[in-house]
């Protein structure tokens, strides 16, 4: 009998933890200006040791200068996971800035980034994969902006690829 006290108390212990993790997002923001698309990403840190592994010591203490040395991978390897298009023609996006900020839930990657589309973005196509593959519960939120219209979007494992359509005056 009291084995299977234990047996309860662990199994509380363990599913009290899984319920205090916050789940995993990131926020994407995309500004269009004619052919261009201005974009920041602000992506969790702590998916981002998991991914690629910033925490060069191995002490639990993500600092700047891990983060730093990890800039390109962390650009490349956001940057793969996003794919932007206008009319099946692609918009490659370019690192610009890195920053770290922090949001409620701790410290989060903050990468400006920039796209040249070949023509006039009317309707732009969204492929968002970031982290899908480790974690099928991850959120893209989005805010989009053009010519003074905001939307929002959610991208999930179900709504991966999205595309947005607005006029022009």
């Amino acid at each position: 009998m009291r084995c299977l006290h234990l047996i309860i108390a662990l199994l509380g212990l363990v599913s009290a933890a899984a319920f205090a993790h916050k789940p995993s997002d990131s926020y994407l923001t995309l500004k269009v200006d004619d052919k261009t698309i201005n974009g920041q990403w602000d992506i969790a840190l702590r998916d981002l040791d998991f991914a690629i592994g910033l925490d060069a010591n191995g002490d639990a203490d993500i600092t700047w200068g891990e983060v730093k040395a990890k800039h390109q991978e962390i650009a490349a390897y956001a940057l793969a996971r996003l794919a932007l298009a206008v009319d099946g023609a692609e918009c490659p996006a370019e690192a610009s800035e890195h920053l770290i900020d922090n949001h409620s839930d701790g410290a989060y990657a903050v990468l400006r980034f920039a796209a040249e589309c070949p023509k006039r973005v009317r309707n732009l196509d969204v492929k968002y994969q970031l982290f899908f593959d480790l974690d099928p519960q991850h959120k893209g939120l989005l805010n989009f902006e053009v010519g003074g219209v905001t939307r929002t979007a959610i991208f999930s494992t179900d709504a991966a690829s999205q595309t947005f359509q607005f006029e022009r005056v």
